[in-house]
C-alpha cells in the first residue's frame, strides 16, 4: 500500500535530516561515521524520494478518478434535468402576470377616464364661473374642483378627493411589492426600461413563453402602429402576419 504523501515526505525530511547529522559529525572530527553509512543514507534519502513522487502520482491519480466520477454524476444530472425540463407550470405562472397586468391597465384607464372627463367638467364650469386671480377656485362655492394636470383629480369639499394613479406607478408598486430581492427589482427595471428586444430573447431561452407573448390576430387588427411596431420588435407578431 502507497504512503500516504504527508508521511512519504517526512521520511523524505528525517532521511535528509540524518545524512546532515552524519555529515556534520564528519566535519566535527567524529571518525566513526564510516562512508558506508553515508552512501547508505544517500540510498535511503533517493528511496524517500521515489516514495514521494509514488505518492503524488498516487494522490494526481485520485483526484482525476474523483473529478471523473463527479463530471459522469454532474452529466447524469444535466441530461436528465433537460430530458424531464418542463417549462408548462413557468409559462402559465407568466401568463396570469400578464392577464393580470392588463386587467390591472385597463381597471386603472377606466378610473382615469372617468376621473378626467368629471375633472375636465369640473374645470370648465369653474372657468365659466369666473376663475381668475382674485378667486382661482369659484367652484368651491359649489362644493367641488377638478385638477385637469396630471395626475387627474377631483375633489368634494368636506368629502375627499379622488386622484387617478397611473397605471405605471400601480405596476412599479406591485412588482415591488412581489419582488423584495433588489437585484431582481434592478433587472425588472433596467429591462422595461431598455430594449423591446429582450422580451424576444427571454422568450427564446424559454419554451412556450412566446405564444404566451405573441398577439392574436385581433389584438394585431386593433393596434396602431406604433403599438405595431413596439409588439414586432418584441417578437409578439402574430405567426399568420410573421
Amino acid at each position: 500500500m502507497p504512503l500516504d504523501l504527508t508521511a512519504a515526505q517526512r521520511e523524505l525530511d528525517e532521511a535528509r535530516a540524518l545524512l546532515a547529522t552524519l555529515q556534520e559529525q564528519v566535519r566535527d572530527g567524529d571518525e566513526s561515521v564510516t562512508a558506508q553509512q553515508l552512501a547508505d543514507q544517500r540510498e535511503l534519502i533517493g528511496l524517500a524520494e521515489l516514495r514521494v513522487t509514488a505518492a503524488e502520482r498516487a494522490e494526481r491519480q485520485a483526484a482525476a478518478e474523483a473529478l471523473d466520477a463527479r463530471a459522469q454524476a454532474v452529466r447524469d444530472r444535466v441530461h436528465a434535468l433537460v430530458a424531464e425540463d418542463s417549462t408548462e407550470a413557468l409559462t402559465a405562472a407568466v401568463s396570469a402576470v400578464v392577464d393580470a397586468v392588463r386587467h390591472l391597465s385597463t381597471v386603472a384607464a377606466d378610473r382615469e377616464a372617468t376621473i378626467r372627463a368629471t375633472a375636465e367638467e369640473a374645470s370648465s364650469v369653474n372657468s365659466a364661473l369666473g376663475a381668475g386671480r382674485g378667486n382661482a377656485w369659484p367652484s368651491r362655492e359649489y362644493g367641488f374642483t377638478g385638477q385637469i394636470t396630471p395626475p387627474f383629480s377631483v375633489t368634494a369639499v368636506g368629502v375627499g378627493r379622488s386622484t387617478a394613479t397611473p397605471v405605471g406607478d400601480l405596476v412599479a408598486a406591485a412588482l415591488a411589492v412581489a419582488l423584495p430581492d433588489s437585484e431582481a427589482r434592478r433587472a425588472v427595471a433596467a429591462q422595461v426600461n431598455g430594449l423591446g428586444s429582450f422580451v424576444q430573447r427571454t422568450a427564446a431561452g424559454t419554451p412556450g413563453l412566446a405564444d404566451v407573448f405573441r398577439c392574436t390576430d385581433e389584438e394585431w387588427a386593433a393596434m396602431t402602429v406604433y403599438e405595431r411596431h413596439a409588439a414586432d420588435e418584441q417578437g409578439r407578431r402574430p405567426e399568420a402576419t410573421s
